[in-house]
């Protein structure tokens, strides 16, 4: 059965493009595996670690909980993994049915007469739980994508799936619906918006004070972008 969290999951990569979506199932996987080692779900731990895997994204593409007046599906995604692990959180401090077997008392400790078993039964406890901890790791290494360069893009094999996250300079592939996409962003940004306009002569100018991180167009235009080049430059070398 699909948690709740998988259930916004689907939800979001239905509506998003093929790069957004890629995007969003590294999150969920990086902070399933966050959750599992107690690893505080805050933005630079998410960049740091998506970083790791070759997905390049900033803090406020985190931060923003809009994007251009739309619901930013990066911060939907993390405020449900935050609230579920906040949960957990709680459900455990309200638990006092504890009942692991590696778990040892002060008066169990006492209770060994001799001071040599009483050390070694201490080395015995930390190693197990030690053991216990990298078992853990291992599991949670195994969960993680593998990871396949393929020429200008990163290949994620995830069981019998693959996903492809584009390098910051790569190029989308040319489908038909990526290709709407990045037409509708590029006419988008050549609009203008609050913060942006272009000038008699074409430059690009600011409308308004512009502060450090903030958002100024839809997602993937750099990958539109690049596209474009792309394109131009095939028809130049074709003339």
């Amino acid at each position: 059965m699909s948690t709740s969290i998988e259930v916004t999951l689907e939800g979001l990569c239905a509506e998003a493009s093929n790069n957004v979506e890629t995007k969003l199932r590294a999150i969920h996987t990086t902070a399933k595996s966050f959750k599992k080692n107690h690893v505080d779900l805050t933005a630079p731990n998410l960049v740091k670690a998506l970083g790791a895997l070759g997905i390049n994204m900033s803090k406020s593409a985190i931060y923003n909980k809009k994007i251009r007046g739309k619901a930013n599906p990066y911060r939907v995604l993390v405020d449900c993994w935050n609230k579920d692990i906040d949960d957990a959180k709680v459900n455990k401090a309200e638990s006092n049915a504890n009942v692991n077997f590696t778990i040892m008392s002060n008066a169990d400790y006492e209770s060994i007469g001799s001071d040599v078993v009483k050390f070694k039964v201490q080395n015995m406890y930390y190693e197990l739980k030690s053991a216990r901890h990298q078992i853990t790791l291992l599991k949670d290494i195994q969960d993680l994508p593998l990871i396949e360069e393929k020429e200008d893009a990163l290949l994620f094999h995830k069981g019998n799936k693959s996903m492809i996250a584009p390098s910051s300079t790569s190029i989308v592939a040319n489908s038909p619906e990526t290709v709407e996409q990045q037409i509708e962003v590029l006419e988008d940004f050549i609009g203008g918006s609050s913060k942006l306009n272009f000038d008699e002569e074409g430059c690009l100018v600011a409308s308004k004070g512009i502060r450090k991180d903030d958002v100024l167009s839809d997602m993937e235009l750099q990958q539109a972008l690049a596209a474009a080049i792309h394109i131009m430059k095939k028809k130049i070398n074709r003339s």
